[in-house]
């Protein structure tokens, strides 16, 4: 186990049952609203699984995991994926939290002994999406988003739920993709998957 993630275990042994097992471990690190939020995410990934006759046993294990590494401070995020190796593109230092979604994978890994590709890929990019994603990635992708409880009126998440229920989730996702991008002049960064999944999905 890498010495940067042993702070966020000290005292952790796993029962077998993930979300059980997440559970203590957002609580033993006082995280209780990604927790919150990462059981919303599992209920709506198994229920969006469902409906796509996807098996839910990897959507829900991606699910529980894909923001596992909110333990860590922001500050420290960039200095913790470069001590596990983790590669940085030039875009992620310019904000210390793009790296979250592939800290997030490597600590599935490294703590919670994940070797299924498929779920690894799709908490690496649960946050800005990927060209040639799975089904599975798909599945997170939307289920992260819509699962967000946010104040006020947000039409584009609503439109969002209508395409995924409708089995349109290229479209739900493309029209996430679409509000962050007519965003991007007050971004602190727009990241290049994100960039790439955008215009694959404009060509299809």
């Amino acid at each position: 186990m890498n010495f940067v993630l042993l702070p966020f275990i000290e005292g952790f042994s796993q029962t077998g049952d993930l979300t059980q097992d997440i559970t203590y471990f957002f609580q033993m690190n006082d995280d209780l609203r990604t927790l919150e939020h990462t059981l919303q995410v599992a209920r709506e990934a198994e229920r969006i699984a469902g409906l796509y006759g996807l098996d839910p046993e990897q959507v829900v294990q991606a699910a529980l995991l894909h923001d596992i590494s909110n333990v860590i401070p922001i500050s420290t995020m960039l200095d913790a994926a470069e001590a596990l190796d983790i590669e940085i593109l030039d875009e992620e230092r310019k904000y210390n939290r793009s790296v979250h979604q592939k800290l997030s994978s490597c600590m599935a890994r490294e703590i919670f002994g994940i070797t299924d590709q498929d779920i690894l890929d799709a908490i690496e990019s649960h946050t800005t999406h990927q060209a040639n994603a799975s089904l599975i990635a798909k599945v997170l992708f939307v289920s992260d988003k819509i699962s967000w409880n946010l104040p006020g009126e947000h039409p584009h998440l609503q439109e969002m739920r209508r395409h995924v229920d409708a089995l349109e989730i290229d479209q739900a996702i493309l029209i996430y993709l679409n509000q962050i991008w007519e965003q991007r002049h007050k971004l602190k960064l727009v990241h290049p998957w994100l960039i790439e999944a955008r215009e694959e999905l404009l060509r299809k």
